[in-house]
């Protein structure tokens, strides 16, 4: 029984082509810039109601090219504005992308610590019954189950003990945790 709600290998010739495919995207874009936080920070932001104001300005820069300053030309301020349009589409949709792939690699990595975890519970068992293999795991694994120190605000495991005696899974086989209750 699959309990994932992902199944799916990608092959390295894939993968290959996917990272050859995100770079043939930036050669294609070879102005892009990189601007560390105190360009950042320097530079006018563009909410919304400056979007607005730009593009209004680009409509009567339009209908009265007199009134700009004559250091600046309507084909320049026209490159601007469609550059930055272009720009918004791109990033959209690589931002629809971003998204996806963040949430298939939270939801694939929850899949794989929660079959970690019951792992480490038949492991557990075992060990529990003196096997020797079992035993060495449980001992590797265990460490990650420890609270390290004070700071490091485990509320997962409050007593600084070893939790997952009390992981237990649900019907659909996710593991559920019992949460930790300190006796004072």
């Amino acid at each position: 029984m699959n309990l994932n709600k992902i199944s799916a290998e990608i092959p390295q010739e894939q993968e290959t082509q996917v990272i050859q495919y995100v770079k043939d995207i930036k050669s294609l874009l070879p102005f892009l810039v990189g601007l560390n936080s105190k360009e950042r920070r320097r530079l006018a932001k563009l909410s919304r109601g400056r979007v607005d104001m730009v593009d209004r300005s680009f409509i009567h820069a339009t209908q009265l090219p007199g009134y700009l300053p004559s250091f600046l030309t309507l084909e320049g301020f026209k490159k601007e504005v469609d550059l930055r349009d272009c720009l918004q589409r791109i990033g959209a949709e690589i931002d629809s992308l971003k998204e996806k792939i963040d949430d298939t690699i939270l939801l694939v990595g929850s899949e794989a610590y929660r079959s970690a975890r019951l792992f480490y519970k038949t492991v557990k068992a075992a060990a529990s019954e003196g096997a020797e293999d079992a035993e060495r795991i449980a001992k590797d694994i265990s460490y990650h189950f420890k609270k390290k120190t004070t700071s490091d605000n485990n509320i997962d495991n409050p007593d600084n003990k070893d939790n997952t005696d009390s992981i237990d899974t649900d019907r659909t086989g996710n593991c559920t945790p019992e949460p930790s209750v300190e006796t004072k």
